[in-house]
Order: C-alpha cells, then sequence, then structure tokens
C-alpha cells in the first residue's frame, strides 16, 4: 500500500500550495483515477508520488515504510502525457535498456510484444516511430523495469484506441506490479 500523510508541495514558481496537507491511501492491485481541471494538481501528485519532485512537508509511506523521493522514483513506473518529449536513448533498443545492462533480448521481445510493438527493429531512432508507438514504446521502458507502482499522466486509452486498451490491461496486471494511478 501507498500512503501519503500530510503531503504539502508549494514549488517558489507559484503564488499558492499547489497541494496542501494531501493524504491518499492506495492498496496494491486497484487503479485510481485522478481527475481534475487543468492545474488542479494532478500532474503534480503523480510527479511526487513518482520521485520527480520533492514534497516540502509530509510523509510517503510504502506498505507502512516511509520512502524518500529517490526510494520511489525506483519503485513507481510513470509514462508521461507526451513520452516522446522524455527518449533518451539513440535507438529504440537503447531506450529500453536504459539503466539496465543485463536485460536479455527474450524479455525485451515479450514486452515489446505485449504492447503491440513485437518485430520492430531496435536499430531505429524512437522519433522515426509514429506516436501511437512512441507510446508504446514508453509503456514498454517502464515494463522492463517491474515497477510496484503505475503511473501515467494519460491512460493508453486516450492515447492507442483498441491497442491502449492491451496496453493498459498488461500495465495495471503485469506481475509483481502494485497500485496504478492515472
Amino acid at each position: 500500500m501507498l500512503e501519503l500523510q500530510a503531503v504539502h508541495y508549494h514549488p517558489a514558481t507559484v503564488p499558492q500550495a499547489l497541494l496542501r496537507q494531501a493524504n491518499l491511501k492506495l492498496a496494491v492491485g486497484t487503479p485510481v483515477l485522478v481527475a481534475g481541471r487543468s492545474g488542479s494538481g494532478k500532474t503534480t501528485l503523480l510527479e511526487l508520488i513518482s520521485g520527480l519532485a520533492e514534497a516540502d512537508g509530509g510523509r510517503f509511506l510504502w506498505n507502512n515504510e516511509p520512502v524518500a523521493a529517490r526510494q520511489r522514483r525506483w519503485l513507481c513506473g510513470l509514462v508521461f502525457q507526451f513520452p516522446e518529449r522524455h527518449f533518451l536513448g539513440l535507438t529504440v533498443g537503447q531506450e529500453l535498456r536504459l539503466g539496465q545492462r543485463r536485460l536479455g533480448g527474450e524479455a525485451i521481445d515479450q514486452v515489446l510484444a505485449q504492447v503491440g510493438l513485437a518485430g520492430i527493429s531496435l536499430q531505429q531512432a524512437p522519433e522515426r516511430l509514429s506516436g501511437g508507438q512512441q507510446r508504446r514504446l514508453a509503456l514498454a521502458v517502464q515494463l522492463l523495469r517491474n515497477p510496484r507502482c503505475c503511473c501515467s499522466m494519460n491512460p493508453p486509452l486516450a492515447w492507442i484506441g483498441p491497442c491502449g486498451r492491451r496496453c493498459w490491461g498488461c500495465w495495471i496486471n503485469w506481475p509483481g506490479s502494485g497500485p496504478c494511478w492515472w
């Protein structure tokens, strides 16, 4: 279970706090939708949960144990709203292996098949893929990390139609994955 206790976040660039005393308990295996108007703090909440931003106050717990932002970065997989802006690898293969040098080809093939990218060339640049393929690649990268928490800025249903439903199913049912938020 992931728990947020009295989390407060006020970046210096805005006049008011974006989160004030936020409390949240999320059970393992339970998909949760975070909805709200533009600017209401949805992305900020996911960035805090996934350790990409540091709260000004409050606590984050995983199974009743405190977890710091650095630990949450390893604990959580995050697929951005526009993942193509965040690719670091020069090729699809490099993107999939970032931070995982010992990753075998079988694991890559399995994940690519699950997200509808079976047979894709690992030598091509991620930027040469279609928008839907780029989003599925970003999802595959996170699945290969085997995260305990799965976070997405936008659910794949919104991204890629029928394939998105299949991808989202593998995201929330991935072996070993915990709660999911989007």
